[in-house]
């Protein structure tokens, strides 16, 4: 559901040429109901210089930019600020336009963390070679503070097949993290458990109670929850699974709505969101889905604007954001059921890592349809301004990443997942 509101048309006028600069702010006066502040339209178009002023007001009175210049670097992030304050679609296209060819992304440059502050880990789970079914899985460690980096390949993790899905149970930061993965492949009932801490890998004695693939794990106030996915016959699945580390089994306790796979789940307060996804004729959904674990039940929500399966979400204030396929990303607030289309990705691509920082929302990793054409650069879209740097340190090596999950350690406890 699309989050409606006025955008700015051109203004009728008996006579053109009288049409001024002066004139164009007053317009945007009118039409933003909101105070001035540092999200209104109003504030950031008297901040431009005049003739990108002068270029604004020609292009909202005669619907296009007179030549290319009009359009620039010093002037797009305004120009796109604008756009998204007053909802106006076709000045937002010129701008995610002209910032897709000229690849506009600024330099990131990350501060190390502080001595107390907790390590977050990014864990990447990738598979080197053709062959993803027989190849082990291999873990990369990013820390995007200190720039650290690893990779070591897992063993006792090479029977687990494509599909799977990795979640991280971890309610705080000063709670050990394990890490869950489950299903995919041919073992589609498997579920192994990495104790990080402690450096073991094993094959947990309890199994999903329906085989699956390509479906949902997350974690809520320290359960594992397992939603949707594809049976081996290769029909989605509805129910839901839970997993309590006390039970130490796994049970059935409800189902979505409407059953699909390869779909994208996120926690938010203490509901679980399934956007997107796969139905059984094969057609992608851009249905939001959310599941109560303290009822037990599912209710549909809204849609999205796009149609969206293997994708990636994360929480930042209070809205979901939630990439859509030929990189496109769209917020989602869960406190009206509306969405944003934000700026695209600077790179289309499939197969990365997504999470949240304080600078922003980090993309590590990823192929494009080339695949020889993998992606080193690691991209931050900062959603208060709507847009995108590159950090100042890239991924040592391409990664095509085929699950993720983030962990988080106290800095006193001076370990390093998997290599303790």
């Amino acid at each position: 559901m699309t989050n409606q509101k006025h955008t700015l048309a051109p203004t009728a006028h008996t006579n053109s040429q009288c049409t001024s600069v002066d004139q164009h702010s007053r317009v945007m006066q009118r039409q933003c109901s909101k105070p001035a502040n540092s999200s209104d339209p109003t504030r950031v178009y008297k901040s431009l210089d005049a003739e990108s002023g002068k270029a604004l007001a020609m292009f909202f009175r005669e619907g296009r930019f007179r030549d290319r210049g009009c359009i620039n670097s010093k002037n797009v992030d305004k120009y796109l600020a604008i756009s998204r304050q007053l909802h106006h679609k076709q000045l937002q296209t010129e701008c995610e336009l002209f910032i897709r060819n000229n690849k506009l992304c600024r330099r990131l440059s990350l501060e190390p963390r502080s001595h107390n502050e907790a390590v977050r880990y990014q864990l990447m789970f990738t598979r080197n070679g053709s062959d993803r079914t027989s190849t082990p899985l291999s873990v990369n460690l990013y820390d995007c503070r200190n720039n650290f980096q690893k990779t070591c390949r897992v063993p006792e993790l090479s029977a687990v097949g494509t599909g799977f899905a990795v979640c991280c149970l971890q309610d705080h930061n000063y709670d050990a993290p394990h890490v869950y993965l489950s299903g995919g492949g041919k073992c589609l009932l498997d579920v192994y458990h990495c104790d990080i801490v402690m450096n073991k890998m094993k094959k947990c004695s309890k199994r999903l109670v329906k085989g699956r693939s390509h479906h949902c794990m997350t974690c809520v106030q320290n359960k594992l929850y397992v939603l949707g996915g594809q049976c081996s016959k290769g029909e989605t699945i509805r129910t839901v699974e839970e997993f309590a580390p006390k039970r130490h089994s796994w049970k059935t306790v409800g189902n979505l709505d409407i059953g699909v796979h390869s779909a994208t789940t996120v926690v938010h307060g203490s509901h679980v969101y399934v956007f997107g996804g796969i139905l059984d004729n094969g057609k992608e959904t851009a249905i939001v889905q959310m599941f109560d674990p303290q009822t037990k039940t599912c209710k549909i929500l809204a849609n999205l604007p796009f149609p969206v399966s293997g994708a990636q979400a994360v929480v930042r204030e209070g809205k979901i954001f939630v990439t859509c396929g030929k990189g496109r990303l769209v917020s989602y607030d869960p406190a009206s059921d509306q969405h944003d289309i934000c700026t695209n990705m600077p790179v289309c691509c499939t197969n990365f890592a997504m999470f949240n920082e304080k600078e922003g929302i980090f993309f590590a990793g990823g192929k494009t349809r080339n695949d020889d054409d993998a992606v080193k650069n690691i991209y931050v879209y900062s959603p208060e301004d709507c847009t995108w740097h590159v950090t100042d340190k890239d991924l040592s090596t391409s990664l095509n990443v085929y699950g993720s999950c983030s962990v988080e350690i106290p800095a006193e406890y001076g370990l390093v997942p998997f290599f303790n």
